[in-house]
């Protein structure tokens, strides 16, 4: 139980934040101000559309985007009887710009050095008015060797490409280069995060909790999580961001009303002991699961997390 307790504990804290994170954007708090360069963004279905939220209740399309992205290839782990959810934002790097940080919207870009971002990258130039997504084309490299200085000098600095030009590992691509404007010094560098959750199997038949980040393949992340089931808090009165109703993935009138999630999860013991057999069903936001018959241990963990990006 103890081994179980503690699986729980962790699934829960890694939910947790990133539903917390959802839509984080920086101190640009609009996502209306944010522009999204990267090839195919602009279709609402693309796995890099800046959708904060999304759900799948029960192994469907995703919801509000409809997608069957990466679908296919997901249920062939993903279990059916159990939700998924898709949490998206701009995490902080606490890399900054440097003077002169661009020259023009179509300029490479000037940070601070040993920014760590690598070909491929989908990053974000930010400001507090507003911020550009694109996919970093090349590895940030340090305009002088070796050079360990932090201060705002012209050796001193790194330098990121976002050219349209093919590149082998920068996939998807940008679809422009011409960013939405030319930021100043001390913008932030900020990461785009997808984060895709669901249950299914390992290579044992056994139930696990799998994180898929962006294009990557899918993570086995905490063992002896049998079910999850997901409920959206839609804000319905009053515009106040505090949830009036909570609705499945399938049943959300709109996401931009989305505030909050609720998410309960069937914890197993890893490995069976005793005489006792589990025969019991078990109750997940009013959808009743029923397990297979036996000697391991089960709980219920239920937890309601605000999207600080929406709420209050």
């Amino acid at each position: 139980m103890g081994r179980l307790q503690e699986n729980a504990r962790f699934a829960i804290n890694m939910l947790v934040r990133d539903i917390r994170a959802a839509g984080h954007t920086g101190c640009s708090d609009e996502l209306s101000t944010i522009v999204n360069h990267v090839n195919d963004a602009a279709t609402a279905s693309s796995l890099y559309a800046f959708i904060p939220v999304e759900g799948s209740e029960g192994a469907a399309v995703w919801q509000p985007s409809t997608s069957t992205e990466e679908q296919a290839n997901m249920q062939t782990d993903m279990a059916i009887d159990s939700d998924a959810i898709t949490l998206r934002y701009l995490a902080d790097t606490e890399v900054f710009t440097m003077t002169p940080a661009m020259a023009a919207p179509t300029f490479q870009i000037f940070t601070s050095a040993g920014s760590d971002i690598s070909q491929g990258d989908i990053i974000a130039i930010s400001d507090c008015n507003s911020a550009d997504i694109f996919v970093a084309t090349t590895n940030a490299s340090t305009s002088t060797p070796g050079c360990t200085s932090t201060g705002p000098t012209d050796a001193c600095r790194d330098t990121i490409e976002h050219t349209t030009t093919s590149v082998p590992g920068a996939q998807p691509g940008n679809a422009t280069q011409v960013l939405s404007k030319t930021y100043d010094a001390e913008a932030t560098i900020l990461r785009y995060v997808t984060n895709r959750y669901y249950i299914g199997n390992d290579g044992n038949g056994n139930p696990v909790l799998h994180r898929k980040s962006g294009v990557g393949p899918a993570q086995e992340m905490i063992e002896g999580v049998e079910n999850m089931q997901i409920l959206y808090g839609e804000d319905t009165i009053g515009s106040d961001n505090v949830a009036d109703i909570y609705q499945t993935a399938a049943t959300v009138v709109d996401w931009d009303d989305v505030v909050s999630v609720r998410f309960s999860l069937l914890m197993r013991s890893i490995q069976e002991y005793g005489g006792e057999v589990d025969t019991a069903t078990y109750t997940l936001l009013g959808t009743t699961i029923d397990p297979a018959d036996d000697r391991r241990r089960r709980r219920v963990f239920t937890t309601t997390v605000q999207i600080r990006n929406r709420g209050s």
